[in-house]
């Protein structure tokens, strides 16, 4: 509750402008509804689910599980740096699991891009490693060379990008049921899919005729789009 009183205190000049055109009822509102919203955020973050989440790493420091939703929860809210330190604890105890390195070298792709890390170009690198030993981890799969070309475009090197584009082009991935939640089981919902959801080719594609197309090659971009991207 101290923390609600000390950022309301940052609206008031604000609500003191707004008073003199509209009364004392207006400011009111105005304040209230400011308090609310900051209400609302740190509600967000401490919310139920969060307190859950703090519990259940607490009692159970080795299980996997939590400490990589904990990243995802920093990863939604643009903290790159506090979800890489939730990634790297989940993988000094899974370093084998391929979705762990992936989000490890995601965070650190993300962490390199931002405006208060100094060595940047040291980050990219060890995200890289990671994303490659995920790659290596996934035995080349079509999926595995996507996000490597991805993260290769994401921060500028788009020749290298363009080549493991290229090799997710060459590669053709049969279609996988989708796995059902549990509470889903006993649903007798149809899953409306199209064939070639596990295919990513089209973005692969879309992607790379964006960078034929940056260097001023539209024959090769019209081509790649053509070939992939038309129905």
């Amino acid at each position: 509750m101290v923390q609600v009183l000390s950022c309301c205190k940052n609206f008031e000049p604000c609500a003191q402008g707004q008073q003199d055109q509209a009364g004392d009822g207006q400011q009111y509102s105005s304040l209230s509804d400011r308090q609310y919203n900051v209400t609302g955020i740190i509600e967000d973050r401490f919310s139920r689910h969060h307190k859950f989440l703090l519990r259940t790493r607490e009692e159970k420091t080795d299980c996997v599980p939590p400490i990589i939703i904990s990243g995802h929860r920093f990863t939604a809210i643009s903290q790159h740096q506090s979800a890489a330190r939730d990634y790297l604890e989940a993988y000094k105890l899974n370093p084998e699991n391929p979705f762990i390195n992936l989000c490890v070298g995601s965070a650190l792709i993300n962490l390199a891009l931002g405006f208060r890390l100094q060595n940047k170009n040291q980050c990219i690198v060890q995200a890289l490693a990671f994303l490659f030993r995920y790659l290596r981890l996934c035995d080349n799969s079509q999926e595995a060379l996507y996000n490597i070309a991805r993260a290769y475009h994401h921060v500028g090197l788009n020749t290298l990008a363009a080549i493991y584009y290229e090799k997710a082009l060459a590669v053709e991935v049969k279609d996988y049921p989708i796995p059902r939640l549990p509470y889903e089981e006993n649903s007798c919902a149809q899953q409306d899919l199209k064939p070639g959801y596990c295919d990513v080719r089209r973005e692969a594609a879309f992607n790379l005729h964006l960078i034929y197309k940056k260097s001023g090659a539209d024959d090769l971009a019209r081509r790649i789009l053509r070939t992939y991207c038309t129905i």
